[in-house]
Formats: structure tokens, C-alpha cells, sequence
């Protein structure tokens, strides 16, 4: 929704009245903001869209103004003025990425006229003490063409670099449509000195791939030992090494891997090591570890998390033959699918979500090329149409990243209907299992219900 929000603030062009009636409207007659580096002589009007701001985000971002921060406390710097008037504002502030979400708020021909850009922008200029280049903080992809085109070169006075401002991050928000293909420009756009990972391009099998292998070997075993900090710390210079777009190599000083975003000292000198070696020490300790092993096995059985994972290992359990055991199942294959028995002693408890992913373990570890994903979410959205029309489906996870096989398929499902779409979809998960449980699509329901919570309401049958 647009500013609603009412301040007092003086400016010059009042004579230094206060008013309580809301941001000022200009009335004058503008062109587009295209003039080049001279300081135009009414102030770069600022429109501020609510939506999908954060809590309190408005009223600081209002509060900007009635500080009179950005009264042209620089020589020559151009002045901003908040307005209510979306029609004669320069400038929009929005925290919105996406066409559809905008266009609740703005006509698709009108936002096209104006610089649309984040709110970091504003707080930027802030900063600077000037207004600064709007091309750096367009918010949406669709249109930084157009933010570009609208933004001279200085919006008056010499305004700071964009490198310097404390919420610039190397390159400006590339945001895709899920439905969209990638662009081009949009790779190139990315950076990979990003300090994020949605603004570093990443190849499927890059240039480091084999370093890439040898720290996901820690990343999970500090994984399945519960140490999720420095989990996470693996996962984050993995990431980073995939955006690496060269080789490294004996000529790649530690000055230049130390630069890279989430490689500190450690992982730089396992960088070191590998480039020399071939090989991380630690990472082929790990491999050679029952523990480790064991831990990796038994985690990979859907339904036993590594806590799981790890009192099973305490009880003296080291292989997957081990846990049918002790699960006490018994498989065999009559008719299309297996059956198994299973016995009453367990010491932590019968838990059916752990005996049927041991009993279909086979069947689970089996690769799904993409035309059987494609399959599959065209098989979802039918059954999903008796239940309730206009939703819609985008394939994500590994499908979308473009690999050729993946170990699921991961769809998101969102509603057409932007106003109601949140009524629409509530339950609507647990409606669709309930249909395809009952056309024989899933079998073993008590093991998706004791696995996913909100799906508990549901029989618990074969």
C-alpha cells in the first residue's frame, strides 16, 4: 500500500510553515528526470511504497525527512521532497522485486517512467549528504534499463561513490523470475565478491569442483556431528569457491583467496593445501572414519535426523543392515511393492517413518531425470485442479539449478489470486495428499504424516 503515514515538516519553498497534511504535492509540470549533472531548480520528489517494508522500516525512512537531512546540506546537492502524489514523483522507494507484486501498487506504463529503487538508496543519500545515482539501487530487474535512463549522472553536487556507502555491496540486486529465463546481462551483472550468494552466478560443476568436493566431506561431518556453526561456515565458503569463476592455482597469492567472501584464515590455508596437494588432510581423516561413515549412512535414512543418527551409533548400531536389525525389518518383494515385518522390542521406540524409508531405501536412492520431474509436477497440478483452481507451479531445488538427475523434486505452489491467494492455499497441502492417498498415487501415508506435522490430521494408513 502507498504512504499513508502524516509528518510536519518545513521547507524552503513554504516559507518555513509547518504543515500536518501530509507529504507535500507538487503541482508543477515535470519531464522525465534525464537533464544531466545540473541541479534542477524544484527538489527530486520521493514516493515511498509500504509494502513488504519491515516493521517500523516507514516510519524510519519518513523520519529522514523531518530531520531535514536531505534539505541540500551540500553545495549544489540537489534537495528531496516526500510526496503523497505518485503521479509527479521522481523518485519510488520500494522494497517490492517482482512485476506482480508492483503492479498492485503501480501501473505496469507508469513505473516504467520513474526510477524505482530500494530503500537503501534513500538512506545512502542520507550518508552522503546528496542524493545519490539511482541506476546502482534499482529494485527490480525488469526495469533497471529504465532506471538507468533515468538517472543523471549527479543528481547535483559531487555525489559520494556508491562503493563507499555502508550499504553497498558490489553490485545491485539481480532478482529473477522464477519463471523467467536467465538473462545474460543478469549474469554478468553478478558479482562474485558479493557478500551474498543470490548475487554470485554459480556454475553446476565449476572450475574448483574438486576443492568444492573436499569441503562438503567436512561440511557434513560437522554436519552429522550436531556442529552447526561451523556447518554453516563450510557451506558458506563452498559457495563462494562455486562463484569462483578461475581455477585455483599455485600462482593465486593467499592475499587474493583471503579477499573472498566467508574464507578466513582456516579455510585459506586449506585452500593452500589442496592447491598443493590435491587433497585436504582432514577431509580424508573423515573418510577414512567408521564414525563419520556410520553418522552419514544412517542420516541418509529418511526420518532419522543426526541426533537420531548419533544415539544409534552410541547403542553400537555401524551399518544400514545393522538398523534393519534393530528396527527388526524384514523385506520382501511380493507384487508391485515390498512388504516387511516388523517386530514389537525397540529400545527408542517403533517409529513407522524410519522402517518404511528402510524398506523403500532402494527405491529412494534412485536418481529422477528431469522429464520424470516435469512428469511429476504435471501429475500434482492435475490432482490439484479438482481441489482448487488457478494455483500455479515452479519447479525448484535441483531441477532449477539444471541438473540432468535429482534426488527429489521440490515444487513450490502459489495461487493466481493475489488479494485471496492466502485463503486459497491454506490446508491445501494436506488436501492434496489426502486426494492422491486416496487414488492410490501414495502408499505409505503414515510415514509422510508422522515425517511432516501439519499433515497428522490425516489416516494414518497403508
Amino acid at each position: 500500500m502507498p504512504l499513508k503515514r502524516s509528518h510536519s515538516s518545513a521547507s524552503p519553498s513554504d516559507g518555513g510553515a509547518s504543515s500536518d497534511q501530509g507529504p507535500s504535492k507538487r503541482t508543477h509540470a515535470r519531464t522525465p528526470d534525464t537533464r544531466g549533472s545540473s541541479v534542477d531548480q524544484y527538489p527530486l520528489t520521493v514516493y515511498i511504497i509500504s509494502a513488504k517494508l519491515a516493521p517500523g522500516e516507514l516510519d524510519n525512512l519518513v523520519s529522514l525527512f523531518e530531520r531535514n537531512h536531505l534539505r541540500g546540506n551540500k553545495a549544489g546537492a540537489r534537495k528531496l521532497e516526500l510526496t503523497s502524489d505518485l503521479d509527479h514523483a521522481d523518485v519510488i522507494v520500494a522494497a517490492i522485486r517482482t512485476r506482480p507484486r508492483l503492479e498492485r501498487h503501480v501501473c505496469w506504463e507508469v513505473a516504467k517512467t520513474k526510477a524505482i529503487v530500494t530503500p537503501d538508496w534513500l538512506r545512502d543519500s542520507v550518508h552522503s549528504g546528496t542524493p545519490q545515482p539511482r541506476g546502482k539501487y534499482a529494485a527490480l530487474v525488469d526495469l533497471r534499463d529504465e532506471t538507468e535512463s533515468l538517472c543523471p549522472k549527479a543528481d547535483g553536487g559531487t555525489p559520494a561513490p556508491p562503493e563507499a556507502s555502508p550499504n553497498y555491496h558490489g553490485q545491485p540486486p539481480v532478482l529473477i523470475d522464477p519463471e523467467a529465463s536467465v538473462k545474460a546481462t543478469d549474469l554478468a551483472a553478478m558479482n562474485h565478491l558479493s557478500q551474498f550468494s543470490c548475487l554470485r552466478a554459480s556454475q553446476l560443476i565449476c572450475p574448483n569442483q574438486a576443492l568444492v568436493e573436499e569441503f562438503d566431506i567436512i561440511r557434513r561431518a560437522r554436519f552429522v556431528e550436531g556442529e552447526e556453526r561451523s556447518m554453516l561456515s563450510y557451506a558458506r565458503a563452498i559457495a563462494t569457491i562455486k562463484a569462483y569463476p578461475r581455477r585455483f592455482d599455485d600462482k593465486t597469492s593467499r592475499e587474493h583467496i583471503a579477499k573472498l567472501p566467508y574464507l578466513g584464515t582456516k579455510l585459506t590455508s586449506m585452500v593452500e593445501e589442496f592447491v598443493k596437494t590435491g587433497k585436504i588432510q582432514e577431509a580424508q581423516k573423515f573418510l577414512s572414519s567408521t564414525r563419520f561413515l556410520s553418522l552419514s549412512a544412517f542420516n541418509s535414512i529418511h526420518g532419522i535426523g543426526t541426533h537420531t543418527a548419533r544415539h544409534l551409533y552410541t547403542l553400537g548400531l555401524r551399518s544400514i543392515e545393522d538398523l534393519e536389525k534393530y528396527y527388526e525389518v524384514t523385506i520382501t518383494h511380493e507384487g508391485t511393492s515390498p512388504q516387511f515385518e516388523v517386530g514389537t522390542s525397540n529400545e527408542i521406540g517403533v517409529d513407522k517413518s524410519i522402517r518404511v524409508s528402510l524398506a523403500l531405501r532402494h527405491d529412494f536412492s534412485q536418481k529422477i531425470p528431469r522429464r520424470e520431474a516435469e512428469e511429476i509436477n504435471r501429475v500434482i497440478m492435475r490432482e490439484l485442479e479438482p481441489i482448487e483452481e488457478g494455483c500455479k507451479s515452479v519447479i525448484v531445488g535441483g531441477y532449477r539449478r539444471g541438473k540432468l538427475e535429482s534426488n527429489d523434486v521440490d515444487i513450490v505452489i502459489s495461487h493466481t489470486d493475489w488479494d485471496h491467494g492466502a485463503e486459497k492455499v491454506r490446508d491445501l497441502c494436506k488436501k492434496l495428499v489426502q486426494r492422491l492417498h486416496e487414488r492410490g498415487m501414495i502408499i505409505f501415508l503414515s510415514a509422510i504424516t508422522a515425517a511432516y506435522p501439519p499433515l497428522q490430521g490425516l489416516s494414518h494408513m497403508y
